[in-house]
Protein backbone atom coordinates (compact mmCIF):
# COMPACT_ATOMS: atom_id res chain seq x y z
CA UNK A 1 0.00 0.00 0.00
CA UNK A 2 1.34 3.73 -0.78
CA UNK A 3 1.92 5.43 2.05
CA UNK A 4 0.36 9.17 1.68
CA UNK A 5 3.01 11.87 2.40
CA UNK A 6 2.80 14.93 3.74
CA UNK A 7 4.20 17.68 2.03
CA UNK A 8 6.61 20.57 3.46
CA UNK A 9 7.81 23.29 1.30
CA UNK A 10 11.16 25.12 2.51
CA UNK A 11 11.95 28.39 0.95
CA UNK A 12 15.66 29.12 2.01
CA UNK A 13 18.88 31.03 0.69
CA UNK A 14 20.57 27.78 -0.32
CA UNK A 15 23.95 28.57 1.26
CA UNK A 16 23.14 27.90 5.00
CA UNK A 17 23.13 24.85 7.33
CA UNK A 18 19.86 26.11 9.36
CA UNK A 19 17.28 23.97 6.65
CA UNK A 20 19.57 21.15 6.74
CA UNK A 21 19.12 21.04 10.74
CA UNK A 22 15.45 22.08 10.31
CA UNK A 23 14.87 19.32 7.81
CA UNK A 24 17.10 16.30 9.55
CA UNK A 25 14.79 17.53 12.35
CA UNK A 26 11.62 16.74 10.71
CA UNK A 27 13.03 13.51 9.20
CA UNK A 28 14.04 12.02 12.73
CA UNK A 29 10.13 12.33 13.60
CA UNK A 30 8.75 11.28 10.34
CA UNK A 31 10.49 10.42 7.48
CA UNK A 32 7.22 10.01 5.48
CA UNK A 33 7.24 13.69 5.86
CA UNK A 34 8.06 15.18 1.87
CA UNK A 35 10.55 17.66 2.11
CA UNK A 36 10.62 20.13 -0.85
CA UNK A 37 13.40 23.35 -1.11
CA UNK A 38 13.09 26.22 -2.99
CA UNK A 39 16.33 28.21 -3.50
CA UNK A 40 16.42 31.82 -5.75
CA UNK A 41 18.66 32.37 -8.02
CA UNK A 42 21.14 34.67 -6.26
CA UNK A 43 22.63 31.71 -4.03
CA UNK A 44 23.17 29.49 -7.25
CA UNK A 45 26.82 30.07 -7.11
CA UNK A 46 29.73 27.11 -8.27
CA UNK A 47 31.06 27.35 -4.70
CA UNK A 48 28.04 27.02 -2.88
CA UNK A 49 28.73 24.03 -0.85
CA UNK A 50 25.51 23.77 1.21
CA UNK A 51 23.62 24.03 -1.78
CA UNK A 52 25.56 21.29 -3.87
CA UNK A 53 25.14 19.67 -0.28
CA UNK A 54 21.40 19.79 -0.58
CA UNK A 55 21.31 18.78 -4.34
CA UNK A 56 22.33 15.68 -2.92
CA UNK A 57 20.92 15.01 0.30
CA UNK A 58 18.83 11.78 0.92
CA UNK A 59 16.80 14.09 3.45
CA UNK A 60 15.73 16.61 0.49
CA UNK A 61 12.98 15.30 -1.48
CA UNK A 62 12.52 18.22 -3.95
CA UNK A 63 15.02 21.17 -4.69
CA UNK A 64 13.59 23.69 -6.89
CA UNK A 65 15.32 26.65 -8.52
CA UNK A 66 13.82 30.36 -8.87
CA UNK A 67 15.22 32.53 -11.09
CA UNK A 68 14.45 35.01 -8.70
CA UNK A 69 15.78 37.03 -5.74
CA UNK A 70 13.88 35.59 -2.50
CA UNK A 71 12.05 39.22 -1.41
CA UNK A 72 10.81 39.63 -5.19
CA UNK A 73 7.14 39.18 -6.23
CA UNK A 74 8.24 36.71 -8.87
CA UNK A 75 9.63 34.18 -6.35
CA UNK A 76 6.50 34.64 -4.36
CA UNK A 77 4.58 33.64 -7.46
CA UNK A 78 7.43 30.88 -8.20
CA UNK A 79 6.55 29.38 -4.56
CA UNK A 80 2.64 29.45 -5.33
CA UNK A 81 3.27 27.79 -8.38
CA UNK A 82 5.10 24.90 -6.25
CA UNK A 83 2.59 25.02 -3.89
CA UNK A 84 -0.02 24.28 -6.31
CA UNK A 85 2.32 21.23 -8.22
CA UNK A 86 3.11 19.09 -5.31
CA UNK A 87 0.09 19.82 -3.02
CA UNK A 88 2.43 21.47 -0.11
CA UNK A 89 0.65 20.94 3.17
CA UNK A 90 2.96 23.50 5.03
CA UNK A 91 5.33 26.69 4.27
CA UNK A 92 7.97 26.13 6.87
CA UNK A 93 10.60 28.53 6.92
CA UNK A 94 14.03 28.27 8.72
CA UNK A 95 16.53 31.06 8.13
CA UNK A 96 16.34 34.52 8.56
CA UNK A 97 15.54 35.00 5.55
CA UNK A 98 13.01 32.37 5.08
CA UNK A 99 11.05 34.06 7.96
CA UNK A 100 10.84 37.37 6.52
CA UNK A 101 9.72 36.24 3.00
CA UNK A 102 7.51 34.14 4.79
CA UNK A 103 6.10 37.16 6.71
CA UNK A 104 6.25 39.81 3.95
CA UNK A 105 3.97 37.74 1.92
CA UNK A 106 2.07 35.83 4.76
CA UNK A 107 -1.29 37.66 2.91
CA UNK A 108 -0.79 36.34 -0.45
CA UNK A 109 0.74 32.77 0.74
CA UNK A 110 -1.82 31.91 3.07
CA UNK A 111 -4.71 31.72 0.16
CA UNK A 112 -2.84 29.32 -0.93
CA UNK A 113 -0.98 27.03 2.28
CA UNK A 114 -0.92 27.59 5.48
CA UNK A 115 2.13 29.17 6.77
CA UNK A 116 4.29 27.91 9.99
CA UNK A 117 3.17 29.66 13.14
CA UNK A 118 4.78 33.11 12.37
CA UNK A 119 4.78 36.80 15.06
CA UNK A 120 3.31 39.48 14.15
CA UNK A 121 5.13 41.70 11.29
CA UNK A 122 5.78 44.20 13.90
CA UNK A 123 7.31 41.24 16.23
CA UNK A 124 9.22 40.13 13.56
CA UNK A 125 10.64 44.01 13.02
CA UNK A 126 11.48 44.35 16.65
CA UNK A 127 12.70 41.32 17.32
CA UNK A 128 15.32 41.25 14.12
CA UNK A 129 16.62 44.86 14.74
CA UNK A 130 18.63 45.41 18.00
CA UNK A 131 18.11 49.11 18.29
CA UNK A 132 14.12 48.38 18.39
CA UNK A 133 14.40 45.14 20.62
CA UNK A 134 16.57 46.84 23.34
CA UNK A 135 14.48 50.30 22.82
CA UNK A 136 11.31 47.84 23.42
CA UNK A 137 12.68 45.79 26.27
CA UNK A 138 13.76 48.84 28.07
CA UNK A 139 9.83 50.25 27.96
CA UNK A 140 8.53 47.11 28.92
CA UNK A 141 11.28 46.87 32.19
CA UNK A 142 12.33 43.44 31.05
CA UNK A 143 16.44 43.35 31.83
CA UNK A 144 18.71 44.13 29.16
CA UNK A 145 21.32 46.38 28.60
CA UNK A 146 21.30 49.87 28.36
CA UNK A 147 21.06 50.54 24.18
CA UNK A 148 20.92 53.57 22.14
CA UNK A 149 21.45 54.67 18.62
CA UNK A 150 25.17 56.07 17.66
CA UNK A 151 23.70 59.23 17.07
CA UNK A 152 22.39 59.62 20.69
CA UNK A 153 25.56 58.35 21.57
CA UNK A 154 27.37 60.86 19.56
CA UNK A 155 24.85 63.31 21.24
CA UNK A 156 26.10 62.67 24.60
CA UNK A 157 23.89 59.85 25.90
CA UNK A 158 25.54 58.71 29.07
CA UNK A 159 26.72 54.80 28.83
CA UNK A 160 28.69 52.68 31.71
CA UNK A 161 31.88 51.04 30.01
CA UNK A 162 32.74 49.16 28.44
CA UNK A 163 30.29 49.01 25.60
CA UNK A 164 29.91 47.56 22.33
CA UNK A 165 29.11 49.04 18.73
CA UNK A 166 26.75 46.40 17.01
CA UNK A 167 25.29 46.77 13.67
CA UNK A 168 21.11 46.25 13.99
CA UNK A 169 21.09 43.55 11.83
CA UNK A 170 23.01 40.16 11.44
CA UNK A 171 23.97 37.35 13.69
CA UNK A 172 27.00 35.43 14.38
CA UNK A 173 29.15 38.27 16.21
CA UNK A 174 30.06 39.77 13.02
CA UNK A 175 31.07 43.26 13.13
CA UNK A 176 30.83 43.55 16.79
CA UNK A 177 33.46 46.32 18.33
CA UNK A 178 34.39 46.85 22.14
CA UNK A 179 35.66 49.88 23.52
CA UNK A 180 36.95 50.07 27.29
CA UNK A 181 36.76 53.65 27.31
CA UNK A 182 35.85 57.05 25.71
CA UNK A 183 39.54 57.43 24.87
CA UNK A 184 39.39 54.09 22.37
CA UNK A 185 36.16 55.07 20.55
CA UNK A 186 36.18 54.55 16.71
CA UNK A 187 32.70 55.01 14.54
CA UNK A 188 33.21 51.85 12.61
CA UNK A 189 33.87 52.54 8.60
CA UNK A 190 30.42 51.23 7.86
CA UNK A 191 27.98 52.92 10.19
CA UNK A 192 25.60 54.72 7.86
CA UNK A 193 24.10 57.74 10.00
CA UNK A 194 21.01 57.86 7.62
CA UNK A 195 20.02 54.29 8.26
CA UNK A 196 21.51 54.15 11.64
CA UNK A 197 22.81 50.92 11.51
CA UNK A 198 24.29 50.42 13.94
CA UNK A 199 23.71 50.66 17.83
CA UNK A 200 25.90 51.25 21.37
CA UNK A 201 25.51 48.84 23.80
CA UNK A 202 26.24 48.87 27.38
CA UNK A 203 28.57 45.23 27.97
CA UNK A 204 27.65 42.97 30.37
CA UNK A 205 30.52 41.52 31.92
CA UNK A 206 29.78 37.35 32.61
CA UNK A 207 28.86 34.58 30.69
CA UNK A 208 26.39 33.66 28.12
CA UNK A 209 23.32 31.54 28.28
CA UNK A 210 20.90 30.46 25.41
CA UNK A 211 17.20 29.88 25.30
CA UNK A 212 15.13 28.68 22.38
CA UNK A 213 11.47 28.47 22.46
CA UNK A 214 8.10 27.70 20.88
CA UNK A 215 5.45 30.02 21.50
CA UNK A 216 1.69 30.40 20.78
CA UNK A 217 -0.09 33.74 21.15
CA UNK A 218 2.92 34.99 23.78
CA UNK A 219 2.45 31.71 26.06
CA UNK A 220 5.43 29.42 25.87
CA UNK A 221 4.86 25.86 24.92
CA UNK A 222 8.42 24.25 25.16
CA UNK A 223 11.92 25.14 25.47
CA UNK A 224 15.62 24.45 26.07
CA UNK A 225 17.90 26.23 28.09
CA UNK A 226 21.66 25.94 27.12
CA UNK A 227 24.93 27.16 28.37
CA UNK A 228 27.86 27.45 25.43
CA UNK A 229 30.99 25.99 27.37
CA UNK A 230 34.28 27.89 26.09
CA UNK A 231 34.63 30.91 24.06
CA UNK A 232 35.48 31.95 20.33
CA UNK A 233 38.10 35.15 19.47
CA UNK A 234 35.99 38.07 19.11
CA UNK A 235 32.28 37.90 19.81
CA UNK A 236 31.11 34.47 17.57
CA UNK A 237 29.25 32.31 19.51
CA UNK A 238 30.87 28.95 20.88
CA UNK A 239 28.21 25.96 19.98
CA UNK A 240 30.27 22.88 19.43
CA UNK A 241 30.02 22.46 23.31
CA UNK A 242 27.20 23.10 25.03
CA UNK A 243 25.47 22.19 28.78
CA UNK A 244 21.56 22.12 28.81
CA UNK A 245 20.28 23.20 32.37
CA UNK A 246 16.88 23.95 33.42
CA UNK A 247 17.24 27.75 35.08
CA UNK A 248 13.62 29.18 36.33
CA UNK A 249 15.12 32.69 35.85
CA UNK A 250 15.92 32.80 32.21
CA UNK A 251 12.07 30.90 31.60
CA UNK A 252 10.73 33.68 33.93
CA UNK A 253 12.20 36.26 31.29
CA UNK A 254 12.00 35.28 28.57
CA UNK A 255 8.10 34.65 29.52
CA UNK A 256 8.26 38.18 29.76
CA UNK A 257 9.54 39.26 26.44
CA UNK A 258 7.31 36.57 24.73
CA UNK A 259 4.41 37.71 26.27
CA UNK A 260 5.02 41.27 25.50
CA UNK A 261 5.63 40.53 22.02
CA UNK A 262 2.49 38.08 21.57
CA UNK A 263 4.59 35.51 20.25
CA UNK A 264 3.93 33.02 17.87
CA UNK A 265 6.06 29.76 16.59
CA UNK A 266 10.09 29.33 17.33
CA UNK A 267 13.12 31.98 18.85
CA UNK A 268 16.47 31.78 20.32
CA UNK A 269 17.17 34.20 22.47
CA UNK A 270 21.22 34.99 23.48
CA UNK A 271 21.30 36.13 27.70
CA UNK A 272 23.72 36.99 29.33
CA UNK A 273 24.27 36.75 33.34
CA UNK A 274 26.34 39.39 35.02
CA UNK A 275 29.25 38.30 37.30
CA UNK A 276 29.40 41.46 39.23
CA UNK A 277 25.62 41.35 40.28
CA UNK A 278 24.51 38.10 39.04
CA UNK A 279 21.61 39.58 37.49
CA UNK A 280 20.40 38.11 34.20
CA UNK A 281 19.59 39.80 30.24
CA UNK A 282 17.92 39.34 27.58
CA UNK A 283 21.01 40.34 25.13
CA UNK A 284 19.33 39.57 21.63
CA UNK A 285 16.99 37.86 19.57
CA UNK A 286 17.16 35.84 16.58
CA UNK A 287 13.56 34.72 15.11
CA UNK A 288 14.62 31.49 13.07
CA UNK A 289 16.13 28.55 13.68
CA UNK A 290 19.92 27.98 15.31
CA UNK A 291 23.24 26.98 14.95
CA UNK A 292 22.90 24.76 17.66
CA UNK A 293 19.44 23.16 16.73
CA UNK A 294 20.77 19.65 16.75
CA UNK A 295 21.62 19.57 20.09
CA UNK A 296 17.78 20.49 20.93
CA UNK A 297 16.88 17.03 19.59
CA UNK A 298 19.79 15.07 21.13
CA UNK A 299 18.18 16.94 24.54
CA UNK A 300 15.02 15.90 23.82
CA UNK A 301 13.02 18.66 22.14
CA UNK A 302 12.65 18.56 18.25
CA UNK A 303 11.40 22.13 17.96
CA UNK A 304 10.67 21.96 14.08
CA UNK A 305 8.71 18.82 14.20
CA UNK A 306 6.39 20.48 17.12
CA UNK A 307 6.41 23.72 14.85
CA UNK A 308 4.76 21.66 12.15
CA UNK A 309 2.08 20.05 15.06
CA UNK A 310 1.60 23.92 16.43
CA UNK A 311 1.25 24.83 12.65
CA UNK A 312 -1.37 22.22 11.48
CA UNK A 313 -3.37 21.94 14.61
CA UNK A 314 -2.17 19.13 15.80
CA UNK A 315 -2.33 18.96 20.04
CA UNK A 316 0.62 17.87 21.53
CA UNK A 317 1.92 17.46 25.12
CA UNK A 318 4.99 19.91 26.79
CA UNK A 319 8.09 18.06 26.06
CA UNK A 320 10.89 18.33 28.88
CA UNK A 321 14.28 17.92 28.28
CA UNK A 322 17.55 16.08 29.41
CA UNK A 323 20.32 18.17 31.49
CA UNK A 324 23.20 16.93 29.81
CA UNK A 325 27.10 17.84 27.90
CA UNK A 326 26.98 17.76 24.55
CA UNK A 327 29.76 17.58 21.80
CA UNK A 328 27.95 19.24 18.30
CA UNK A 329 31.83 18.65 16.43
CA UNK A 330 30.98 17.30 12.96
Amino acid sequence: MKIQKSSILIPDEGDKPLAYYAIRCLKEADPNLEINLVVPCDRREDDNSWLIFYQHSRYVDHLFFSEHKMDSVDYLQDVIQIVKDRAIELILPASEMGFKFASKFREELSKHCPLAALPSQDALDIAFDKGKLGEFLQQQKIPTPRTVSVSEFQQGVKLNYPVLFKPVAGSGGKDIQKFNSPDEIKIPDNYDSSQENYVVQEYITGYDIDCNVLCYEGKILTYTVQQPLGTEPGFSPKIDKLKFVHDSTVVEVVQQAMSSLKWNGITHLDLRYCSKTGKLYIIEMNPRFWQSLMGSLIAGVNFPYLLYLLSTNVDFKPVDYQDKYLSLIH
